[in-house]
């Protein structure tokens, strides 16, 4: 046979595989290869997967993949198109190419109508609208590849606080994958009056996730998992007397918790998952440590899309995100407990990997010398319970109840507002928006937590009995600053819609705009004694701690030495619109990273390890791979050193918008009128 005639494509995967590793991917797409060989190059250096439904040949998939991601690394949409809605509501949802809003009537969600955005760019708009005459509908969530519609609702009377309504969007039938069409959920207290709480639902694939954050008068969060397709007992739960304040699913199996006092629990279930060992505490890690004069007030976890592979039905995509490689923000809120009388809050934002938390190296455990925080409250009331003894609490005794009426009533104030919830489909209103008016007392301590696992049986599943003893948490220093990289933050921002997959989206106000806006106000500008955004990425220098830096557009806004977000400045000048904004894109891609290195290196832009520039239409784009510092104004002990490299473009034009929502393929573009009541919605397609 002659040698030379035989296919180097048919050769043994094995020799395959020694040949090509040795290759750089630049050297692999210079290659005449395969569309199905570049195509696999191409997803892999875009942390994607094929769509195993997809029906278009390979080359047109190589051909949009190529195309969509250089329109995202320049910021080239592709077209613009107006969203024609029916009415707006206070709940909504954005998942799969669908936007859904609800339409109250009565202080209840009578029906809720599902735009197809696909459809939109067409030019031939499709939507559905379903009414709900016999469910009390307080949110709802929805997964279109799977024609999944999870309803939340509140029945008086079941002996459970809430219902999950399992139901076909296509339809508003009851889903035939899901045994039980309802899954009932927090058994009510004899003796406390529960009323309704602020509460948080993800799907992701065949699991459900449900936050009860508080239930007022209890003052008892929870949290249970659900295989929604699986047959009762199908859930595992894990309850605190003092808050969870969000979750997010890490991997198809593991989920993560932050408590209120600043720790992030990691816990992994199986796949028999109303076994009595899930769900099982695996790891705790610690965030930056506050002044003592701050407590945490809020504390929230983004995440988009859900780590799973999509199903067959709903938009039809040619790849889809790995679950692997998903960026996740944490949004922190603080208050300063010592000043009851000041309702400042100070918002920030960081990103990080998942896998940083699920597979954490030997060397950030801590010796065993240093002793381990109790996963207990630090904060003690007057009635407070040891540790020891709280395996043998019964939620029902009127003991707890007492406890949890004293405990709550002596804890510190913490400002007088709910907080605002990323996750959360609700929209802020003008008050929850504002930094400095908050309407009414929280009833939850922001600032202490103390974690009960309840062992008394639900409906579905059954709580954990054990992990009650101490740990000890993975310390900041350890894990944080080199796998994070952290911003100022603004208190309106929802990051739950502006982040998918490995890139965020975000607003930039067009300073020039502002400052018009204060001087014909009468306000003084963005110069002398007021500040304008210190910076969210100021350099880092191990001298003198950095150098500051004032040319950083999403920051805070600083008059006479109080702090305003640009939504203060539009709502409460009188604005008759919106600022004009320009729109930005970060990509935390490894790939995207070098890329943007190379083609920096080509043009002879100065170093990317000197301070960032100040950025205008004319410098729109930026690699950041150097140590940053957050000036965090005696928040935090010290300031916040993170060094998660990233690019980001910006768009050179500007666009009159609030907010700013993303997928694999689109950004909707938000604009909002007073009372934050929904206006229109643009939808930018890459």
């Amino acid at each position: 046979m002659d040698v030379g005639a035989i296919s180097f494509l048919r050769l043994p995967v094995e020799i395959l595989c020694d040949v090509l590793q040795v290759l750089s991917v630049k050297d692999l797409l210079q290659c005449n290869l395969s569309s199905a060989l570049q195509f696999t190059i191409e997803l892999a250096r875009c942390r994607m997967k094929p769509a195993p439904t997809s029906k278009l040949p390979i080359s047109s998939r190589l051909r949009i993949l190529r195309d969509r991601e250089n329109a995202w690394r320049t910021f080239s949409p592709k077209s613009q198109h107006k969203l024609k809605l029916n009415h707006s509501g206070t709940v909504y949802e954005f998942a799969g190419g669908v936007y859904g809003t609800g339409k109250e009537i009565d202080r209840r969600t009578a029906y809720i109508t599902f735009y197809d955005l696909p459809s939109v760019t067409s030019g031939a708009q499709r939507s559905i609208t379903h009414t709900f005459t016999d469910v009390n509908v307080i949110d709802f969530t929805m997964d279109p590849a799977q024609d999944l519609l999870v309803l939340v609702s509140m029945n008086e009377d079941s002996p459970y606080l809430y219902d999950l309504h399992l139901r076909t969007l296509s339809l508003n039938e009851p889903h035939p994958l899901a045994p039980s069409p309802i899954l009932p959920c927090y058994r009510k207290l004899p003796g406390l009056n529960l009323t309704e709480g602020a509460v948080q639902i993800q799907i992701s694939g065949d699991v459900i996730g449900f936050l009860v954050k508080e239930a007022l008068l209890s003052l008892r969060a929870h949290f249970e998992v659900f295989k929604w397709r699986a047959v009762p007992p199908n859930s595992c739960m894990v309850k605190s007397l003092f808050g969870i304040d969000d979750f997010t699913f890490l991997s198809e199996d593991h989920f993560l918790l932050v408590e209120p006092n600043g720790l992030f629990d990691v816990y992994s279930f199986s796949d028999s998952i109303s076994d009595l060992s899930n769900p099982i505490l695996r790891a705790c890690y610690e965030l930056p440590m506050l002044s003592p004069a701050y407590s945490f007030w809020y504390i929230s976890l983004s995440s988009n899309p859900s780590p799973y592979v999509p199903g067959p039905t709903g938009e039809e995509k040619t790849y889809y995100c790995s679950p692997a490689d998903r960026l996740h923000a944490c949004c922190i809120y603080v208050y300063q407990s010592a000043l009851p009388n000041r309702d400042t809050v100070y918002p920030f934002v960081f990103f990080f990997h998942p896998d940083t938390l699920l597979n954490p190296p030997l060397s950030w455990k801590p010796s065993s010398g240093n002793v381990g925080i109790n996963i207990f409250s630090t904060w003690q009331g007057p009635n407070a319970v040891d540790a020891s003894s709280l395996s043998a609490l019964d939620y029902n005794s009127p003991v707890l109840s007492d406890l949890v009426s004293s405990s709550a009533s002596s804890a510190p104030s913490s400002p007088q507002s709910s907080p605002p919830s990323s996750a959360s489909s609700v929209s802020l209103d003008d008050t929850s928006h504002n930094l400095l008016n908050f309407p009414a007392l929280r009833d939850i301590h922001a600032g202490s937590s103390s974690m009960l696992f309840d062992t008394s049986p639900s409906t579905s599943g059954r709580a954990t009995p054990s992990n009650t003893q101490s740990r000890i948490p993975i310390p900041w220093e350890a894990w944080g600053p080199q796998n994070t990289r952290w911003f100022l933050e603004h208190l309106s921002k929802d990051w739950q819609r502006s982040i998918y997959g490995l890139r965020t989206a975000d607003c930039v106000v067009d300073r020039a705009a502002l400052e018009g806006l204060l001087h014909r106000n009468g306000n003084r500008d963005l110069s002398g004694n007021s500040e304008h955004g210190h910076s969210d990425s100021d350099s880092y220098s191990e001298d003198d701690g950095g150098d500051e830096s004032d040319e950083d557009e999403d920051g805070y806004i600083f008059i006479d030495e109080v702090a305003f977000s640009v939504g203060d400045i539009e709502s409460q000048l009188g604005c008759t619109g919106t600022l004009p904004k320009f729109l930005r894109i970060r990509d935390f891609n490894p790939y995207s990273i070098s890329k943007a290195l190379e083609e920096l290196a080509e043009e002879e832009i100065p170093s990317t390890q000197d301070p960032p520039l100040p950025r205008t239409p004319r410098s729109s784009s930026r690699v950041v791979i150097a140590p940053t510092k957050v000036n965090v104004r005696g928040v935090f002990r010290e300031n916040i050193v993170s060094c998660l490299p990233y690019v980001e473009v910006i768009s050179k034009d500007t666009f009159n918008v609030n907010e700013i929502m993303m997928d694999d393929c689109r950004l909707l573009l938000i604009k909002r009128g007073r009372g934050r009541k929904l206006k229109t919605i643009n939808v930018l397609t890459m």
